[in-house]
């Protein structure tokens, strides 16, 4: 059974969500804010999944999420809110968000989210990934979900070892943003294309001396992505 901590101040909300969620065959924890969630973490990190509100009383959600990247832990974070602007989506994503959903939402489009990010947890976990890649000075580890970029090792999310292990796999071939869409969030849109576009520039960020001169990940226009190897 996997286990979701849902982070959620509006009581409301909270109880549905997690009536739903259980419905669906999920052990759900509710949290009402990041400070007790933080320490339902530290004491039980074996949650699969954490399904996050931004606007938190205290320290909010995005705090929260920084705190989790800071602290190296790669649970799959699904962030929740009112927030819809290209810039707080793009803000959500950079923090290091694997997913983003606003409100409203319809329940169904949620859980199909949800069964995405948990997909990328069981497809580490049963190692479908292949192990490794290895091209010029770069090894990545798709097991351990590291990378050894020019001698500095960084640790990847499960939705960039996902695509970086599509590219890698179809490099030297286009792979549209549909298909990374469907692939790897099995959904489809204008704020879905977005997060395609955010997760390639981290992946630049990681592997490319030159973000902005791109030699391994090219833009293909109006396309999609090839990885040059």
């Amino acid at each position: 059974m996997n286990r979701i901590l849902l982070v959620e101040d509006d009581r409301n909300l909270a109880l549905g969500l997690e009536f739903n969620l259980k419905s669906e065959g999920y052990e759900v924890v509710v949290c009402p804010d990041s400070e007790s969630a933080l320490d339902v973490l530290a004491k039980d990190p074996e949650f699969d999944l954490v399904a996050l509100d931004w606007m938190l009383p205290g320290k909010d959600g995005l705090e929260m999420l920084r705190q989790l990247r800071a602290d190296n832990n790669r649970i799959p974070v699904l962030l929740l809110t009112a927030r819809d602007g290209k810039e707080d989506i793009i803000e959500g994503l950079d923090s290091g968000a694997d997913d983003y959903l606003t409100k409203p939402f319809d329940l169904n489009i949620l859980l199909a989210r949800i069964r995405s990010l948990l997909r990328s947890r069981s497809w580490r976990a049963a190692g479908e990934a292949p192990d490794e890649a290895r091209f010029d000075n770069i090894h990545i580890d798709f097991n351990s979900l590291t990378a050894d970029v020019r001698g500095k090792v960084s640790k990847l999310t499960y939705k960039e070892a996902q695509i970086l292990k599509l590219l890698w796999e179809k490099k030297n071939q286009i792979v549209t943003r549909d298909e990374l869409l469907q692939t790897i969030w099995g959904v489809e849109g204008y704020i879905q294309s977005r997060t395609v576009d955010n997760h390639i520039v981290q992946l630049r960020k990681l592997l490319e001396e030159n973000p902005k001169k791109p030699r391994y990940i090219v833009s293909i226009h109006g396309t999609g992505y090839k990885f040059i190897g």
